[in-house]
């Protein structure tokens, strides 16, 4: 297994046992600024890995200027 799936398999980990103890505590929002960091964590990762090698998403890919919102 690479990296990549490594690290997606263990964040479904993670996220599986935040929405576990969510269910038996009863409250909504336990572990939420965890869950926010994994998922943001993840998208950078994926973003990153994109604009290194975007394959045939190239042609729809814009690129932004540092400091543009």
């Amino acid at each position: 297994m690479n990296n990549a799936a490594a690290r997606l398999e263990l964040c479904e980990l993670i996220l599986s046992l935040i929405e576990r103890k969510r269910i038996e505590s009863g409250d909504e929002r336990l572990g939420e600024n965890i869950e926010r960091v994994v998922l943001e964590t993840h998208f950078h990762e994926l973003e990153r890995e994109i604009l290194q090698n975007p394959g045939a998403l190239e042609p729809w890919l814009i690129r932004r200027r540092r400091g543009e919102a």
